[in-house]
């Protein structure tokens, strides 16, 4: 079992992760994302630290129900499918669920009752 200082620090990274892979896609339509190669670089790397930090949380810590971040877990291996070149539509589709996951992590009670 984590204590809640890691618990939180790895919800942090899950929140600012997001919030990077936003900033670096917001307005970008698929192609402009497929044929962007650094974005796509930095996207991939931020995907993949949300994934681990994800399964670091689902496999050491009882979460409440209203964060799920099973949707998250996969993505511990996007390097390795950008580096495959596999996936990138798959990837562009899921970008506005991760906004979505990180609203509910910062609205989540855990969450705002333990930010600093």
């Amino acid at each position: 079992m984590m204590q809640l200082q890691e618990t939180i620090q790895h919800l942090n990274r899950i929140v600012g992760n997001i919030a990077q892979v936003n900033a670096q896609t917001d307005g970008m339509s698929y192609e402009d994302f497929r044929k962007n190669e650094p974005v796509k670089e930095t996207v991939y790397e931020y995907l993949q630290e949300i994934g681990q930090a994800a399964r670091e949380l689902s496999n050491n810590q009882k979460l409440p129900d209203d964060i799920n971040l099973e949707p998250l877990i996969a993505l511990r291996n996007a390097r390795y499918n950008q580096e495959a070149e596999t996936g990138h539509q798959q990837v562009f589709n899921m970008l506005a669920d991760l906004r979505t996951i990180g609203d509910q992590i910062e609205k989540s009670d855990l969450y705002q009752n333990n930010i600093s």
